[in-house]
């Protein structure tokens, strides 16, 4: 939400990495305590699959943000991310939902694609209820003026 200027701070940083390098996973945790601990900040790896049945799809559209050395770096999928943000339901999360549909250029009919695509997973619902992601996605909604 910081890197996409959609709030000015944030108190913790979730990130996932995919590979295959061993070497390159130790080296990549290691700059991640390094930074957690010079910058004081939360990190953690946690993603939006991790608590939702996100489509296997979605990790294969994520945003391009940059090139860093041998790193490439990707927003996860957001339509995933303001499902996950709607799942979790607090206000901070619902107002950056928001901002991820009114200003990052997330549609309502990607979010419509990938909830429907999550509500029929019979697997991935230990945290969350589906009707309860349901309600608080008609709330979000009725909030962004779409209904």
């Amino acid at each position: 939400m910081v890197d996409l200027q959609l709030r000015q701070s944030t108190s913790d940083i979730d990130y996932t990495a995919i590979t295959e390098d061993e070497q390159a996973a130790d080296e990549l945790e290691q700059a991640v305590r390094s930074l957690k601990n010079d910058l004081d900040v939360n990190v953690e790896p946690a993603a939006p699959h991790d608590f939702l049945p996100v489509p296997a799809w979605a990790r294969e559209r994520g945003r391009f943000v940059g090139q860093y050395g041998p790193v490439a770096v990707y927003y996860y999928h957001l339509p995933s991310l303001v499902l996950a943000k709607v799942a979790r339901g607090y206000e901070q999360d619902l107002d950056d939902a928001e901002k991820l549909i009114r200003a990052a250029g997330v549609t309502w009919q990607e979010i419509e694609q990938t909830w429907r695509e999550m509500r029929a997973s019979p697997r991935g619902w230990l945290r969350y209820e589906p009707e309860e992601v349901e309600r608080r996605l008609e709330q979000l909604r009725r909030r962004a003026g779409t209904r």
